[in-house]
């Protein structure tokens, strides 16, 4: 766990980290060892923003541990830093513009006018079209409504071949996996889109069951963005998917 006074002191340590960071005090870690590397960061009012990222533990001397990240998620925590710097809050509004319908086979209904989610107020990113793949369909009827509610373009997939089907038949600009898929899972999935060039940069969010830490620090390693655990709560799965779209650069950031 790192934690980090305001953004602009996160932002200062991965700046003059070029893709590592020393381990924080007391924290111990294996030659080669994978971790889930948390980064809590403390801004004004007290109000605390959190990430994750899968890192590499490398050996650069005599007692001298650090974690070494993948270009991709370095970039990331990079935007998530100076998000925080320009007060990309998770709550900060965002002016509608008519949403595209959807495209292919299956396509989603259109969204309400910006509502909440959860009881939360959740920022509109426009045009922001999510693919959401699970095999329950209470799962998605509920998942998909919810964001629908708040103005996102929802298209579903029962299977992961489903889910590359439509990913061929359409621009998407986040995806919600489930773990377990039948046939091809969410893990090979997610490993899968990440060794393809159209959509090695496609933000991926597990919604899953699966609650082991190594179930996490996988789903990390192969290329996802964020984890969320089910049962979960509507406020915090709002928060990180508007947070993975403005990261993205979906949502421009409001004038500091």
């Amino acid at each position: 766990m790192f934690r980090f006074d305001g953004s602009p002191a996160f932002a200062r340590a991965l700046r003059e980290g070029d893709q590592e960071l020393a381990l924080p005090r007391g924290e111990t870690v294996a030659e080669g060892e994978w971790v889930l590397a948390m980064f809590e960061v403390v801004g004004e009012r007290d109000r605390r923003r959190a990430t994750a990222s899968a890192a590499r533990a490398l050996l650069r001397g005599p007692g001298t541990p650090v974690l070494a990240f993948d270009r991709r998620d370095w970039e990331r925590l990079v935007d998530f830093a100076e998000a925080g710097s320009v007060r990309m809050l998770a709550a900060s509004k965002v002016v509608a513009e008519p949403v595209r319908p959807a495209m292919g086979s299956g396509a989603a209904r259109m969204p309400a006018s910006p509502g909440t989610l959860g009881g939360a107020t959740a920022p509109l990113a426009p045009y922001a079209r999510v693919l959401l793949v699970d095999d329950e369909p209470e799962v998605r009827e509920l998942v998909g409504a919810m964001l629908e509610a708040v103005g996102l373009v929802v298209d579903s997939a029962g299977s992961a071949e489903a889910a590359l089907d439509r990913l061929r038949g359409g621009e998407f600009d986040l995806v919600v996996l489930d773990w377990n898929l039948p046939g091809m899972d969410g893990l090979e999935l997610c490993r899968v889109l990440r060794k393809d060039p159209a959509h090695a940069m496609l933000p991926i969010l597990f919604l899953s069951g699966r609650t082991a830490s190594q179930d996490v620090v996988d789903a990390f390693a192969a290329g996802a963005d964020d984890y969320v655990t089910k049962p979960f709560r509507a406020p915090e799965l709002g928060a990180r998917i508007f947070g993975l779209l403005r990261r993205a650069r979906m949502v421009p950031a409001s004038p500091a």
